[in-house]
């Protein structure tokens, strides 16, 4: 029976090294060490996740710091926010009502006055207000680094074109089964799953490399970042002073408005000139986002020291002083745990910090499931035969089963 007629099956061998993967994977995507709320230090720059399931509760917009999305709310639903400034975690909060273990606070603290709020909070992003989904999402996304009307919210590419959802064709082997393209069983797993990796990574350089982008997008490796046509139009006295100036900016893109019918047949024809520039004829003064270059922090900072007579470049730059000099982000104290070590070292590790009763009984737990385990998987790993999840799932009953008599 080949790996595609058993969908949710692998070699023992490939069992274990998935699992050590994610471990890996985890301790990437979460390095830091979350016991400290952020709380007590008032408004910081920093990551911030949004709880939906407490939001159902409430109907309150709240966000949570780092630590209190692990240790308070793992078992809710989150919707990572990245990093916003000048917040303050409202965990353990009179505003989101849930207790914050960390401070040991239920929720009697005074929330920050001077959080700001967008519908990110909600799971909404970018101008057109639809949910995020990574897995779904086939445009790239940008965050605006300025954000004062925006609130720092993500928008698509297409959306900050002003045009309809882009989507671009699929690449030959993107949303495959990669289980599918696993060798008969008894193959080496190791040799495998190598294999299947280089072709995984030769596909993600691939794909930077022919990134579909839309017509008259800017290049990626062209900026740094970008201020979205909201904030610009909100100080557009301060930016039509410097969108030309190319030390600082490296493209301005007019956002377009979204095209009639008519004007979509038009592209469809116009295989020469392209859409764009049927847009163009239009001759209509459009909103516009910008594009800094990765040392506009620099060049700000001349722009600044050389305008002492102009108080429209002044009075901007002193009420956004991050485009000078980037505000920093703050991140918790890193997780001290081996790298090396996998989720089972790290809890004996752990039991050894309780009474001597209580960890010799945990060790001898631990090391009871370890043989037992690995005994039930000898045969598997030998034979080169398929462990499915139900063979796993018997395993565990089994041995609750054989523990309650």
């Amino acid at each position: 029976m080949s790996s595609k007629e058993s969908l949710g099956s692998v070699t023992a061998a490939e069992y274990l090294s998935s699992q050590l993967n994610l471990e890996r994977e985890a301790r990437e995507l979460m390095p830091w060490d979350p016991k400290k709320c952020s709380y007590t230090m008032g408004p910081t720059r920093q990551q911030i996740y949004a709880c939906m399931d407490c939001y159902q509760r409430t109907k309150e917009l709240a966000g949570l710091c780092y630590s209190c999305s692990i240790q308070c709310h793992a078992e809710h639903n989150l919707v990572e926010l990245f990093t916003k400034r000048n917040f303050t975690c409202d965990c353990g909060t009179t505003r989101i009502k849930y207790p914050c273990r960390l401070r040991n606070k239920v929720d009697d603290d005074i929330p920050a006055s001077d959080n700001i709020y967008n519908e990110n909070y909600r799971g909404k992003f970018c101008h057109c207000n639809r949910d995020y989904n990574p897995t779904e999402e086939t445009g790239n996304m940008l965050q605006c680094i300025l954000g004062d009307t925006c609130g720092e919210d993500w928008f698509h590419d297409y959306c900050i074109m002003g045009l309809p959802k882009f989507d671009p064709p699929k690449r030959e082997g993107q949303g495959e089964n990669m289980l599918d393209k696993l060798g008969e069983p008894g193959l080496d797993a190791e040799t495998t799953i190598s294999e299947i990796k280089q072709e995984q990574e030769q596909e993600e350089e691939e794909e930077e490399e022919e990134e579909s982008a839309i017509d008259g997008f800017p290049r990626f490796d062209d900026f740094d970042t970008f201020i979205c046509w909201k904030c610009v139009s909100r100080h557009k006295s301060f930016f039509d002073k410097i969108k030309d100036d190319d030390k600082i900016v490296s493209d301005s893109l007019q956002r377009i408005e979204a095209p009639t019918i008519e004007e979509r047949n038009i592209k469809l024809k116009d295989q020469e000139g392209g859409f764009l520039n049927v847009m163009k004829k239009r001759k209509i003064e459009y909103e516009y986002s910008l594009f800094l270059r990765p040392n506009h922090e620099e060049y700000f900072t001349k722009l600044f020291d050389e305008s002492k007579d102009d108080s429209t470049i002044i009075n901007f730059l002193k009420e956004f002083s991050f485009l000078m000099k980037d505000d920093r982000i703050y991140e918790p104290p890193p997780d001290e745990d081996d790298e090396t070590s996998s989720i089972y070292d790290l809890g004996s590790r752990a039991i050894n910090n309780l009474p001597r009763e209580q960890a010799i009984a945990g060790v001898q737990a631990y090391e009871d499931i370890k043989h037992k385990l690995k005994d039930y998987l000898k045969p598997f790993a030998e034979g080169g035969k398929i462990v499915s999840e139900d063979d796993i799932t018997s395993f565990f009953k089994a041995l609750t089963d054989k523990n309650k008599k």
